[in-house]
């Protein structure tokens, strides 16, 4: 494998990265060079400052006989610049949702539902833009293919989901408090989490099983539980009960305003329950910890992070 990855210095890109060289492979980083958090984590690692929309850029980076493509945001421009110069191109994975198949149809909710983006105009839209794209290549023009699609992304690195649908940096120090936390509906919404060494990993299980090739896989750790429950953890960690204000999603968007994104809201408020059955029998994984011990390790880094004393 001759590999380049897309993304490399995010959060998600750089422990892909950083997977992928314990591994022993030939990996090449691309990067615009704008995200500085993680540079110091992949500095030993090759890295190419270029835009994966510039034409010229890639032409030039793909003289090199890459065999294995990922990118962690991939854009219909990239895909299409990829496919046109991507000439030796064995596999070609990138990171999508699970959150465009929100509302869920069935819950465990599995790969065969419709992905219909969630709402128009959202991040969730656009995964299902360069989903149908590249898998519309992969059908009519061979292009191999793999999307691995998460949900809730959790672990060191970046900060909870908190109640209102976001990733704010009060959170933890408002569970430490025992302030009154708001809460869309009754709570009973379902959070599947899945710790991002997990997601990483998986990257690497795919391209290890060359049948994935024109297949979507959910990743996801073992069981989701909901919203109230996932409060109660995060507040056990600071031996803390967390304090819930339960109101409707249109009275906390009255409330908050344009304090909150309310697609994010709007979003919390809905299920997000998977099957891994798919991931597990053709790609043989296995998450490496539970849902509880990837939330418990991710309030602890926040708290951390952000200087609350417990």
């Amino acid at each position: 494998m001759k590999i380049l990855l897309f993304g490399g210095s995010g959060w998600l890109g750089h422990n892909i990265a950083l997977n992928l060289a314990t591994k022993g492979l030939d990996l090449t980083i691309v990067t615009r060079g704008k995200k500085k958090t993680f540079l110091d984590e992949i500095a030993d690692l090759k890295t190419i400052t270029a835009d994966k929309e510039d034409e010229g850029s890639m032409k030039a980076i793909f003289e090199t006989s890459y065999t294995h493509v990922i990118d962690t945001v991939p854009t219909e421009k990239s895909i299409d610049l990829i496919f046109k110069y991507a000439t030796h191109l064995q596999h070609y994975l990138h990171c999508s949702s699970t959150g465009g198949y929100a509302p869920l149809p069935f819950i465990p909710c599995n790969e065969t539902a419709h992905y219909k983006g969630f709402a128009p105009g959202t991040g969730w839209d656009q995964k299902r833009i360069v989903d149908n794209q590249v898998m519309r290549l992969c059908c009519e023009n061979g292009f191999p293919a793999t999307v691995i699609r998460p949900c809730y992304i959790t672990g060191p690195g970046m900060l909870p989901m908190d109640n209102l649908g976001g990733r704010r940096n009060d959170f933890i120090a408002d569970i430490i408090a025992e302030r009154p936390l708001d809460l869309p509906n009754d709570g009973r919404a379902l959070l599947h989490p899945i710790h991002v060494r997990d997601l990483a990993n998986s990257f690497y299980l795919s391209m290890a099983h060359p049948a994935s090739i024109g297949q979507i896989y959910n990743i996801c750790l073992s069981h989701a539980f909901s919203l109230n429950d996932y409060l109660a953890l995060t507040a056990s960690v600071f031996n803390k009960k967390p304090v819930i204000n339960y109101m409707t999603v249109d009275a906390m968007l009255e409330k908050y305003g344009d304090k909150i994104n309310e697609i994010g809201l709007r979003f919390l408020a809905e299920h997000m329950c998977f099957s891994i059955d798919k991931a597990v029998r053709d790609l043989e994984y296995k998450p490496s910890c539970t849902p509880e011990d990837a939330v418990i390790e991710t309030a602890l880094w926040a708290a951390q992070t952000t200087n609350c004393k417990f």
